[in-house]
């Protein structure tokens, strides 16, 4: 996918920020007018016009715009989990949603999972490259299925060819109720910040712009879905 979206005119003047994200459902995505929406998306449409920066936001795979993001400056990728191991290699602008990460089953499935350990029976559809992913491989998990659209972890597990789905605590259930699948939350593995994360030599004039910018809008991001 090359689309682009720009909240700038380009006769006038060019981007101080490129941004780039993925199809992330319900927090950025193509919509049915080949725009790049969603709720993350938005916000920081607002952010960037509230701090007077011109931004153009790119929708590419995760692992190719997380790839330009850490070779280039003033590029940043909306939005990235803000973990302990790359907090040191961005400068982030957040938090801009609650999110995290856990195992899901279809809602009339006999699957149990109390402890991390309890999933290693299942086949998991997960996304290669997500830190969810990263970090359920390191511990062990011998049965997962990786995919690069979290959309066929959804149609793995409804055609029985996963019983279980690691997927985001927001996006989950979202893209599940899209397709009218009942699924259930067997066990929530960790709730992380999703924050703006530019390259290290990003002008800190700009991120601290943001900064200032979504200070103002405390309290308004959206809460995880509760686990059952």
């Amino acid at each position: 996918m090359c689309w682009s979206t720009a909240a700038f005119s380009s006769d006038e003047e060019q981007p101080e920020i490129v941004i780039y994200t993925e199809d992330y459902k319900p927090f950025y995505f193509l919509n049915s007018e080949n725009r790049i929406d969603g709720t993350i998306t938005n916000l920081v449409r607002e952010l960037a016009s509230e701090a007077g920066i011109a931004i153009d936001i790119r929708l590419r795979p995760f692992k190719r715009g997380l790839l330009a993001v850490q070779n280039m400056p003033d590029h940043c990728f909306m939005a990235l989990w803000r973990t302990a191991t790359r907090e040191p290699n961005f400068s982030w602008v957040g938090p801009l949603q609650i999110d995290g990460f856990a195992f899901f089953a279809l809602e009339d499935a006999d699957v149990s999972v109390s402890r991390m350990s309890d999933s290693f029976q299942y086949l998991t559809g997960a996304v290669g490259g997500w830190t969810s992913t990263v970090e359920v491989q390191e511990a062990g998990h011998p049965n997962l299925v990786l995919v690069d659209d979290d959309a066929l972890n959804l149609n793995m597990l409804k055609t029985g060819n996963t019983q279980l789905w690691l997927g985001g605590l927001l996006s989950a259930p979202y893209l599940a109720e899209q397709q009218r699948v009942r699924i259930k939350n067997v066990y929530t593995i960790q709730e992380v910040d999703l924050a703006l994360a530019c390259h290290p030599k990003t002008d800190p004039k700009l991120t601290s712009r943001l900064q200032a910018a979504l200070d103002k809008h405390v309290g308004q991001t959206i809460k995880p879905a509760p686990s059952n």
